[in-house]
């Protein structure tokens, strides 16, 4: 069975579906702590500006206990539902690319009860999982021993960009915020120690979420780009000609879905809108050049591609 029909399995798309419906439920919390960390906060500073002097204690009081909040409660579930995502979809692409599983290093947990809960979930917003068909696009045309090398690139490239979007959207937005805010206090001629009080302090904890996120994104991408220049490696040996022996394709791809894995598990989500905005643009190049690149590795190695 090809990739193609593994990938559009009603197994596997029940499995996309899932892990798709816990990335919403995760999402729909952080949308919660940006409210807290991002409006609330801002909300603050600007009452900040208009309360006498005594009463600003109370806005950087607020600025804290939504900085603990977060902390302690938000972040942790959000974490927590997305290892349970990131383990179906590595049920996922261990089916699909035809991978074992790591054993050793990952708690063997059952998870169809929750695939099964989800994807319906997920069934009654969107009615059927038409969406989530050709997960890993342009493999129509490639079977399992070097097409699972295309898959994972895939993921690389396409998770690299959308981050660094993201990033910039972020760091942008606070700076504005940051501006504006300045603005005001400077009109109304707020003196170093009443700014850093009725300004800085209630919007300490967007500068904190902002800075996690930066911080956590800035290391996803750092090792997206490590594992996309090693599976580039991989494939330009595999098209100048160089056979992999079936053990070491397996190590290798093995040892690279592990750091995909642990990638999912740990970086910071990226809200549907922002995802949805890019996702035909970036899925048109991904799927032009697995086709590409099946169709080179088809030229150098023949049929036993």
């Amino acid at each position: 069975m090809s990739i193609n029909k593994r990938q559009n399995s009603e197994l596997n798309l029940k499995r996309l579906a899932a892990q798709r419906q816990l990335y919403t439920d995760a999402k729909k919390i952080m949308l919660s702590q940006y409210f807290l960390s991002g409006v609330v906060t801002v909300i603050l500073a600007l009452i900040g500006n208009l309360v006498q002097k005594e009463y600003v204690v109370y806005t950087v009081f607020g600025a804290i206990i939504i900085a603990f909040l977060d902390e302690i409660f938000l972040s942790q579930k959000i974490d927590d539902i997305k290892q349970i995502a990131a383990r179906i979809q590595e049920d996922f692409d261990c089916d699909v690319l035809q991978t074992h599983q790591n054993c050793i290093k990952y708690e063997n947990i059952s998870t169809k009860e929750l695939v099964q809960e989800k994807s319906q979930v997920y069934l009654l917003k969107n009615h059927n999982y038409e969406i989530l068909k050709n997960w890993y696009p342009g493999m129509d045309g490639a079977d399992n021993r070097y097409g699972k090398i295309l898959c994972q690139s895939t993921n690389c490239w396409w998770n690299q960009a959308l981050r660094k979007k993201y990033v910039e959207f972020l760091n942008i937005s606070l700076f504005l915020v940051f501006i504006i805010l300045l603005s005001i206090a400077i009109i109304k001629g707020i003196t170093l120690s009443g700014f850093i009080m009725s300004v800085f302090s209630p919007i300490l904890p967007s500068f904190v979420l902002v800075y996690k996120i930066n911080r956590d994104n800035k290391k996803a991408i750092s090792n997206l780009n490590h594992m996309k220049n090693k599976l580039d490696e991989i494939i330009q040996k595999i098209q100048s000609g160089n056979y992999y022996t079936d053990e070491q394709l397996a190590t290798d791809t093995r040892c690279l879905q592990d750091m995909i894995y642990e990638n999912r598990a740990l970086s910071p989500l990226i809200p549907d809108k922002f995802y949805f905005k890019y996702r035909n643009k970036y899925e048109e190049v991904a799927q032009a050049t697995n086709r590409d690149l099946v169709d080179t590795i088809k030229n150098a190695i023949g049929s036993s591609f």
